[in-house]
């Protein structure tokens, strides 16, 4: 099994079951019954939660398709999150790991790997897909063979393909192991030498406790001592930084859950005082955008809403490419340049924002502070109440308070986002299909017209490669497997560059020259040239005078700087790339103007416009990286 990363611990990885109540447990003790629950050795991060309709649906049909079997999914079902190239979660039911439901990359289909306590379902309800093999077989399997071989098989069920998971049993009919048939069952059947099924697990199961099936209700009675524990902490938090920095509050709402326990939170703690978030990034669902904009007025609260125009995504894609997770031209454009526009209009002198992330999301999430000024959006102090919650605190935390929460989770999305998000996994992607076709079709119509301009096979769609500029060790991997050769993913458009000519001496100041490798439009770059200094021009020709030095910028690429230090020749140097690049591929994020306090950046025509009179070539809006620098860039 590849992995993208490594398995770390991001918190305390724990999930007990109260076998009387049936319910999971966030901590030992079960405050309903007061009775001591079982630990589930669930694998790190441990980020559990629940299993919603879809997911049911998607495991029962899995789990018919491979064993014949109808498992019963009544009562609490826990999914628990590992590490693999696609979608892959531990399912936990009666206290006990059944196995995995993972959606298998090379066949792009879903697919159950059962442990030793779901191959004993499976095999108690008759299901197929079975082995039974010899004394001397078990023996040597339970003592740690890997192998069961094609001699030690007694019986099997027909109809099994080599690649197909099974179930092995002892003669008794006892389950004592899982793994995969490297035999057809007609060739296991013949007994000869070879490995019939590599072994996965084995072991001899403990006959297990009879258990309650309870509710999501019991579950959150159950657990109601560590939720009242986890809220007290964070109204506490949440008083103490809001007194602490004096700023006025508000909550990034996205319609996912965190958002949703953050923003109930910040209520209680808070009461009216404070205002919600909301970005529209005009790639959103439209269930996220209905549900928010529904359940922001039913709680009663202020909304700021930035609604971003529905085709700003797709012109940072007909300029850059397809965004990816490594080359996020999306975020920069329809995200964080439209919130930093939306704090700046709202709150001139920033803002106190409580954001609903979490450590069990990701490394970087877990080796963020719980306060910090956030380095992508000015003016906004970022702050998180329930960092060290899983997914199944908040779950419970939303089950008690009996909230409205976005339908999307119950059609099998376990992360609110936008649709063309380069973060999905293939089984999200999935999902669209499923759900919003039309939406799944101009997804895939956009990246078959740049498959094809990239000069890629099909399966640059197809296994999702596209969500890279560079792949990942193990999509590498991946691709080496299907026999798919891809080279780095060039930037949409075509990359503004520049090389350094000749350099001399003048009057005791340096010289140097160069050439951008395309003709500039000297209209655009005498407006943006503004934020280095004062502009002059000629014909074929922009002049700019600044504190470091000079710099003429031609028509035809050319440019030459002088300084009377290094410093300078190097700092103009920078400066008029970044004119040009920004002169010439400017998207119209509006970062920019976020950052200019005397607003003198305007956004139209799709694009930023200096407007002269008001500029003080300060330069600070040349010290964001807005989305046009950041794609140049390569990211």
């Amino acid at each position: 099994m590849w992995v993208d990363d490594l398995g770390v611990y991001l918190g305390a990885v724990k999930l007990f079951w109260c076998m009387d109540c049936g319910v999971p447990l966030l901590d030992e003790k079960c405050s309903s019954c007061g009775g001591r629950g079982i630990d589930v050795d669930i694998s790190p991060p441990g980020d559990v939660r629940p299993a919603f309709r879809r997911e049911i649906e998607v495991l029962r049909n899995v789990v018919k398709f491979q064993f014949g079997v109808d498992l019963c999914c009544d009562g609490c079902v826990v999914l628990n999150k590992v590490p693999y190239l696609d979608h892959m979660d531990e399912v936990i039911m009666d206290g006990e790991i059944i196995g995995a439901l993972r959606f298998n990359v090379f066949k792009l289909s879903w697919e159950f790997l059962p442990k030793l306590a779901g191959g004993r379902v499976i095999w108690q309800q008759g299901g197929g897909k079975w082995v039974c093999a010899d004394k001397g077989a078990v023996e040597s399997i339970l003592q740690g063979s890997a192998n069961l071989l094609g001699p030690g098989v007694l019986d099997c069920d027909h109809e099994i393909n080599i690649g197909d998971h099974v179930v092995v049993v002892d003669s008794n009919g006892e389950v004592f192991a899982v793994g995969v048939a490297k035999k057809s069952g007609r060739e296991m059947l013949a007994r000869e030498r070879g490995v019939a099924v590599k072994i996965r697990e084995r072991g001899i199961l403990p006959r297990g406790k009879e258990t309650n099936r309870g509710t999501w209700s019991d579950a959150v009675r159950a657990n109601e001592e560590v939720l009242d524990m986890f809220e007290k902490d964070a109204l506490r938090f949440i008083r103490n930084v809001a007194k602490n920095y004096g700023r006025p509050v508000t909550v990034a709402f996205s319609g996912g859950k965190d958002s949703l326990v953050t923003l109930l939170l910040v209520q209680k703690a808070l009461g009216e005082n404070f205002k919600v978030l909301f970005v529209d990034t005009g790639v959103e669902f439209p269930e996220t955008v209905a549900y928010t904009e529904r359940f922001i007025k039913k709680l009663g609260v202020d909304l700021l809403e930035e609604k971003v125009a529905s085709d700003v995504f797709w012109k940072l894609v007909e300029e850059f490419g397809p965004p990816g997770r490594d080359y996020r031209i999306c975020c920069k454009g329809c995200k964080l340049g439209p919130l930093t526009k939306l704090i700046k209009e709202n709150f001139p002198e920033g803002c106190l924002t409580f954001i609903g992330q979490r450590s069990y999301e990701s490394e970087a999430r877990f080796r963020e502070p719980k306060v910090n000024v956030n380095p992508w959006v000015p003016g906004q102090i970022a702050a998180y109440p329930i960092k060290n919650w899983t997914a199944l605190h908040v779950w419970l935390y939303i089950f008690r308070e009996g909230v409205e929460y976005n339908s999307l989770y119950e059609k099998g999305l376990s992360r609110i986002g936008c649709w063309p998000c380069p973060a999905s996994k293939l089984s999200e992607i999935e999902v669209l299909k499923e759900t919003h076709e039309d939406f799944y079709k101009m997804l895939m119509s956009t990246l078959e017209k740049w498959r094809e301009k990239y000069g890629y096979p099909e399966e640059w769609v197809r296994y999702g490669f596209w969500r890279w500029k560079r792949l990942p060790k193990g999509h590498l991997e991946l691709a080496k497997q299907l026999g798919v050769m891809l080279a780095e993913r060039p930037a949409g458009g075509k990359k503004i560059t520049y090389c350094i000519g000749q350099r001399g001496e003048r009057d005791g100041r340096t010289i140097l020259s160069g050439r951008f490798n395309s003709p500039l439009d000297l209209s655009r770059i005498k407006n943006i040239a503004n934020v280095m200094g004062e502009v002059s021009t000629s014909i074929g020709e922009v002049a700019v005078a600044c504190r470091w030095g000079e710099a003429r910028i031609l028509e035809d690429g050319s440019f030459t700087i002088s300084s009377g230090s290094e410093e300078g020749i190097d700092e103009i140097k920078r400066r008029v790339a970044h004119v040009v690049v920004k002169a010439l591929r400017c998207v119209g994020c509006g970062e920019c103007a976020s950052a200019c306090k005397r607003q003198a950046v305007l956004i139209n025509w799709g694009m930023a416009w200096i407007l002269e009179d008001r500029c003080a070539h300060c330069s600070k809006c040349m010290e964001v990286r807005c989305t046009a620098i950041y794609a140049n860039s390569g990211a």
